[in-house]
């Protein structure tokens, strides 16, 4: 029988709401002062970035939901890379799913929009006889831009269950690796060892 896990209170709410904040005060500020400054060609290959990278968190997220641990044990047990740590995802699934696909997803989508209008106004001041079409640029841009967002995450979704196990193990070793740029990590893995 599956277990029940224990509901997650206001703390965890609060949490999230902080985390969300920060992340999203940090990248967008970032991201549209890049843009401000940027030629128009960069700006719009950063917001494919961004959208490339909602893409990518959504489908980590969904394949975390959608995997399983046994064939993650059996990896660990011949001592794959990434697999104990495929397993810690398939755990904290829930955990994965709500930082992958709701502070990641939503926070690059907002972002999203708001380049594509920085975009616009780049545009407009490198181009000031398209000013008259603004209301019609904005339009069309937030809504392809949004589109193309959807449309990505629906077809990834697809990929994403069918091939659970294949990308939360690709996903482990992406860790492993990002573990080893720091440290300190190898250190307190030595101490809780001794």
């Amino acid at each position: 029988m599956a277990k029940k896990r224990k509901a997650k209170g206001w703390k965890h709410t609060l949490f999230i709401f902080i985390l969300t904040f920060i992340v999203a005060t940090v990248v967008g500020g970032i991201s549209i002062q890049v843009l401000n400054y940027t030629q128009l060609w960069v700006a719009v290959l950063i917001l494919l970035l961004v959208i490339l990278l909602h893409v990518g968190f959504d489908v980590i997220g969904t394949a975390a939901m959608a995997a399983t641990e046994p064939p993650h044990h059996a990896r660990a047990a011949k001592k794959i890379m990434g697999a104990k740590q495929a397993i810690r995802l398939v755990k904290n699934a829930d955990v994965v799913a709500t930082f992958s696909n709701d502070i990641i997803g939503d926070v690059t989508s907002t972002i999203g929009g708001a380049m594509a209008t920085t975009i616009i106004l780049v545009f407009i001041r490198q181009y000031p006889f398209m000013s008259a079409y603004e209301f019609w640029l904005n339009t069309l841009i937030l809504a392809l831009v949004a589109s193309l967002m959807v449309a990505s995450k629906a077809f990834s979704k697809t990929i994403a269950m069918q091939q659970a196990n294949e990308i939360i193990g690709w996903v482990g070793k992406l860790m492993v690796v990002v573990e080893g740029l720091f440290p300190w990590r190898n250190r307190e893995k030595k101490e809780r060892k001794n």
